[in-house]
Formats: C-alpha cells, sequence, structure tokens
C-alpha cells in the first residue's frame, strides 16, 4: 500500500526540464540532487504499476509499460504508464495512468503517438463513446471526466455527471471528440483528494474501465 504525497506531485513544480538548460544554472551537484529526487519518485511509481499490473486477472493484460523517468535529453514533467489487453496488445487503445503536478489520472485514450506502428483507428475507437452512458450505470460518476485529445488543461474537463445528466452537452462533446479521439478517466486532484492506496486507486479505476475497453474486442 504506497500513499500518494505531496513530494511526489511536488517534482514536477520545475520551471525548466531540459537537462542542458538545468546545467546552465545548477551546480553538477545541484543536477544530481535534482535527478536524484526524480528518479526516486520513479521507482514508487514504477513499483507501485507493477503491484497493480501483478493484481490483474491473470492473462488478461499484455506486460504494463512504465514509461522511463527520462527521455535522455530532459526530465519528465509527468510520470506514464500504460495497460492493454492482452488481445489487444497491437493496437492503438490502451488505458493509461499519469502523475502529473496537478493530478493523478487513470484512464482510457487512443495512443496517437507512433499510432501508424499499431491497429486501429480513431473512428474505431470512437464508436465507444455510444457505449459510454451504459457503461456508466456500473459506476460512481464522482472523480469521473471526459475530455478530448485537443484539451490540454484540466479546466476543459467535462464531468461525466454532466455528460450524462444533459443531453445537448453529450451531443456536442460526441461532436467534437469525433474529430481527434474522446479519453475517459478517473482524477485524484493535488491538495484535494487523499489517494492513501495508489496501488487499489489505479487498480480500481482499471477494472471500471476494462468492460469499456473491452468493447474493441
Amino acid at each position: 500500500m504506497t500513499a500518494l504525497t505531496e513530494n511526489m506531485f511536488a517534482i514536477f513544480d520545475q520551471p525548466e526540464f531540459s537537462f542542458k538548460k538545468i546545467k546552465e544554472t545548477h551546480s553538477p551537484e545541484e543536477v544530481a540532487d535534482l535527478k536524484e529526487k526524480f528518479k526516486a519518485v520513479w521507482q514508487v511509481w514504477k513499483k507501485v504499476n507493477q503491484t497493480v499490473a501483478s493484481q490483474l486477472p491473470t492473462g488478461k493484460f499484455a506486460k504494463v509499460h512504465v514509461e522511463s523517468w527520462t527521455n535522455g535529453w530532459n526530465l519528465r514533467d509527468h510520470y506514464w504508464a500504460s495497460y492493454r489487453l492482452a488481445l489487444l496488445a497491437e493496437y492503438n487503445p490502451c488505458i493509461g495512468v499519469m502523475l502529473a503536478k496537478k493530478q493523478l489520472q487513470v484512464y482510457l485514450m487512443f495512443q496517437h503517438y507512433k499510432s501508424e506502428q499499431r491497429q486501429s483507428t480513431p473512428d474505431e475507437y470512437n464508436k465507444l463513446l455510444d457505449k459510454v452512458p451504459e457503461w456508466a450505470d456500473n459506476i460512481d460518476a464522482t472523480h469521473w471526466y471526459l475530455w478530448d485529445k485537443d484539451e490540454m488543461e484540466f479546466s476543459d474537463h467535462l464531468s461525466l455527471s454532466k455528460y450524462l445528466n444533459n443531453h445537448d452537452v453529450q451531443q456536442q462533446f460526441n461532436t467534437e471528440a469525433r474529430q481527434t479521439s474522446f479519453l475517459l478517466g478517473k482524477f485524484a486532484f493535488r491538495g484535494k483528494d487523499q489517494v492513501d492506496d495508489m496501488e487499489e486507486y489505479i487498480d480500481s479505476a482499471i477494472r471500471h474501465l476494462t468492460p469499456l475497453y473491452e468493447e474493441l474486442k
């Protein structure tokens, strides 16, 4: 059981993530210390996701992918992991888990990055929007949100409750999201939502999203 701490969010409160620029204003010792802080939080993050993966139904999911804490030139401004159903391991849709400076989120997504190397299209994936209302019958909509790929800031995200309860809002969102792709996920916000057990939080959200994700089979 791993608690989500303020320290885990706080490492992303950086004015700069480029190693080149960080080295211009920091001593080698300070750079080394910063790397250690990022790596320490990432080691916790990696272990949490490996634990979650080990607890999911055997054989149902492919091996979890935990993105590194650096891309070689930069520190990451968020940590990310992806879970794919074993039957859809070579397809673009996945369940992403992200820790950024403002929130922890677990969400269903179409991975556009390097999508040409995998199978399926955004149009095929976006058909899941028609199934969201029925899927939502089995979950507590609190803390769940929808957004489309082009929305970067959380302020634009639409609460699942509002989406479900307002037909016009639902239709407008679906129309706009189908131009790119939709995302649907559960959020825990820094300074607002306490997560005492990250493994349970992530595991639970993945299990809630799985029935919708499985509609793509």
